[in-house]
């Protein structure tokens, strides 16, 4: 009896198994360039594999869970909600501060919405429950419980990621801001879905994320952020909050948190939220780095300048020789000092400007419009890292002298 149990019990194990690479194969195969150009690039033809696939879970192949031990469903899901709209709101507030809102590219009429959800969720859906069918098959069948879920969160990052993007770029920058862009934020997410789908089941990962996506595909305006600021938000925020379910989660399972725990997680958010709009300047003070040696003896290439921005009109006409400006000329900024100031017949003012370390002043002259803000602290060798991958980066002529 005995044995017949057990190869009745290897039997089924095995079945799992088979059941949890053949949907996974179904994440691949969607991310083959082949197949996700040809073939889901038809009409409606991506809702209808995934459907496909939500059906071939639901109703032809057994149920598999995760041990009850580990569910906290309904503070997961109250999590889920929370954080969705944590996320959105970070993104939203920190366009609207830095004045970089876009309309929508996507159809928000009732019709566009409603093709929306029919092409967002079925995918959606269907992605979390494959994971959470091999994080069950994972934990009840196989030995190296872990491997497996790390295998199978790198097979849905691998799936997000845009290859073909990756195969145009061909300098160090863009590749780094690329990964900053997009890599790193696929792989905080998906760290983060997983943590969901471990501790609380499939459904708070599909709110969570069809949240975010809901947003982003209806709403009339979206964030069109800097690609440090969105990078930032990417990876920051799913990281500390994945942290944060999964202390939770494990202390909910032994004792309650401490009031003091949920303090200190709430501040070290806010102060991770604080530092990032204050990379991307959404308050009065900003930093930027400095790239060139124009300025040197007092400020070198790699130094981070700390920058009061020009609020107001007077403050252009508080500006006087001597001060160090950061102003604006063609794509990038530049950081030199007023060599003078200007002022027409009708009191307005302009600037030439001129680096320390340059024999001529700038050739064009500096429009109050182009004045960014003025340098109020130096902060030497922080902004290396940043300085080796722009190093390529163009500099507009007449801003250093060749020498």
């Amino acid at each position: 009896m005995k044995k017949e149990y057990r190869k009745k019990l290897l039997n089924s194990d095995r079945k799992y198994k088979v059941y949890t690479f053949f949907l996974l194969f179904s994440i691949i195969l969607s991310a083959l360039p082949f197949f996700k150009t040809k073939i889901l690039s038809l009409p409606f033809a991506a809702p209808i594999y995934w459907g496909l696939i939500i059906c071939i879970i639901y109703f032809c192949i057994p149920a598999i869970n995760m041990p009850n031990k580990n569910f906290i469903n309904g503070s997961l899901l109250g999590y889920a909600v929370s954080g969705a709209i944590i996320f959105v709101a970070l993104e939203f507030l920190s366009a609207v501060f830095m004045k970089k809102l876009e309309a929508s590219p996507y159809d928000i009429s009732i019709i566009g919405i409603l093709l929306n959800i029919i092409n967002i969720f079925p995918q959606l859906a269907a992605r979390e429950m494959i994971r959470a069918y091999a994080f069950a098959t994972a934990y009840k069948t196989m030995k190296y419980r872990r491997i497996m879920i790390v295998i199978t969160t790198l097979i849905m990052i691998l799936a997000d990621m845009n290859f073909a993007k990756l195969n145009t770029i061909s300098q160090d920058r863009d590749l780094f801001i690329y990964v900053i862009k997009n890599v790193a934020p696929i792989i905080t997410k998906n760290a983060l879905m997983s943590a969901f789908i471990f501790y609380g089941g499939v459904l708070p990962s599909i709110v969570y994320i069809g949240i975010i996506e809901l947003f982003q595909k209806c709403f009339p305006v979206l964030p069109e952020l800097p690609w440090i600021a969105e990078g930032a938000i990417g990876i920051a925020f799913p990281s500390m909050y994945m942290t944060y379910i999964m202390d939770r989660s494990t202390n909910q399972c032994k004792t309650v948190v401490s009031q003091k725990e949920n303090i200190l997680y709430l501040i070290s958010l806010f102060l991770a939220t604080m530092f990032s709009w204050f990379c991307v300047g959404v308050f009065p003070v900003y930093p930027s780095i400095i790239l060139t040696g124009s300025m040197e003896p007092l400020i070198y290439p790699g130094d981070v300048v700390i920058i009061e921005k020009m609020m107001k009109e007077k403050d252009i006409y508080e500006l006087s020789k001597g001060d160090i400006i950061n102003f604006k000329r063609e794509d990038i900024t530049i950081t030199h000092r007023i060599k003078e100031v200007i002022t027409d017949e009708a009191g307005n003012r302009s600037f030439e400007t001129k680096g320390d370390n340059n024999k001529t002043p700038d050739e064009i002259i500096v429009q109050p419009n182009d004045v960014k803000g003025i340098i109020i602290k130096v902060v030497p060798k922080v902004g290396l890292p940043v300085l080796i991958l722009k190093e390529q980066d163009e500099v507009p002529e007449g801003v250093i002298d060749d020498k």
